[in-house]
């Protein structure tokens, strides 16, 4: 009997209710390890601005409901969160394949046929938020410019949101790409189905 403690299998670890760690395997690429470390410092950052425009939102109306006064620029704030909440965990989710998927009309196709619906759903993700990254980049550059701000009490500039908003979208595409050239490998035999 072997002493060596084996990793739980992801899709029973999910079964049994345990958290998935985002592991990379053994022989990923050195690209593949440090993007793995920027996705997952990504995630964190990410929980942090829950975590940040929950309190927020909470201390603001405790402050309003309480003692007559709330947080300045409360909104502004907790609606800057959002570009981080949403757009930075996006490749790490692409990383481990989960993003939603219908599998009714392709649960008959084989491996094969699935690789490449998977390859064509990459680059189409690929093209869709590419082109949205980029339109988003240039909303930054003109903000970063004119440094515009929201109006308030706090002045908060409109930039670093918009800022974290690319570079989500940014690592998401470089996330599409890995996964539509690991695709391509398995199609050809370069790598295990």
């Amino acid at each position: 009997m072997s002493t060596d403690k084996q990793p739980p299998d992801d899709d029973k670890a999910f079964e049994d209710g345990d958290a998935i760690a985002h592991r990379r395997p053994d022989g990923a690429s050195f690209l593949d390890r440090g993007l793995h470390l920027v996705e997952s410092a990504a995630l964190v950052l990410s929980m942090l601005a829950i975590t940040f425009a929950s309190s927020v939102i909470f201390l603001s109306v405790f402050g309003r409901t309480f003692l007559g006064r709330s947080i300045p620029d409360n909104v502004v704030l907790a609606e800057n969160m959002m570009p981080i909440i949403v757009a930075l965990p996006l490749a790490y989710v692409a990383a481990r394949r989960g993003h939603i998927e219908v599998e009714v009309f392709t649960n008959f196709l084989p491996p094969r046929g699935i690789l490449v619906l998977n390859m064509f759903a990459n680059l189409v993700g690929l093209v869709i938020f590419g082109l949205i990254a980029w339109s988003a980049w240039n909303i930054l550059g003109r903000d970063w410019a004119t440094g515009r701000f929201y109006e308030g009490v706090l002045r908060i500039p409109q930039w670093p949101a918009k800022a974290f908003f690319v570079a989500g979208l940014a690592l998401f595409s470089l996330r599409l790409v890995l996964n539509f050239a690991e695709d391509a490998m398995r199609l050809v035999g370069l790598k295990k189905l």
